[in-house]
């Protein structure tokens, strides 16, 4: 079977596609700082968006910790919707920009199940820069403002 190509649409995102993998930190006013290992997979079907699915894990002994999968779609020049699931019971919808590189989204909504963690809000800044992926989450939970949760330098993996 040949491999399909990338949906015309989906070319200005072309650079997200592949594994990245590398270690992340958190932090949040509630929580002590901790670190975690991360992969992060673009893909696509030939479609007009991106398939994203991540995961996480302690670094220390390898256990599981977060996941979340879902669909990047490119909706005009220079804008993008991210639609995303996590285990957890939170779901977001975001939108935003993209301007080479680098994407910049902020929450439209965030639907939390009843027993998830309240979060209100959320901000993704993802770039790439040659073989490094880096992203920012900042997030609005739990009655606290607006703050960074996460950060990451991720690399490209081999296929």
């Amino acid at each position: 079977m040949s491999e399909v190509a990338v949906h015309p649409a989906v070319e200005p995102l072309a650079f997200l596609l592949g594994r990245w993998k590398g270690e992340g930190k958190g932090e949040y006013p509630t929580i002590e700082p901790f670190t975690y290992g991360e992969e992060i997979e673009y893909s696509h079907t030939g479609r007009p968006f991106l398939y994203y699915v991540q995961k996480t894990w302690n670094p220390a002994d390898g256990y599981p910790l977060h996941s979340e999968a879902g669909y990047l779609r490119p909706v005009a020049e220079g804008r993008v919707e991210l639609v995303l699931a996590q285990p957890s019971g939170i779901t977001e919808i975001l939108a935003g920009s993209l301007n080479g590189s680098l994407i910049e989204m902020t929450s439209t909504l965030v639907g939390v199940s009843p027993t998830a963690k309240q979060v209100s809000a959320v901000r993704r800044v993802i770039s790439v820069a040659g073989s490094t992926l880096s992203y920012q989450l900042d997030m609005a939970a739990v009655a606290q403002d607006m703050s960074i949760h996460l950060r990451a330098d991720l690399q490209k993996a081999e296929a």
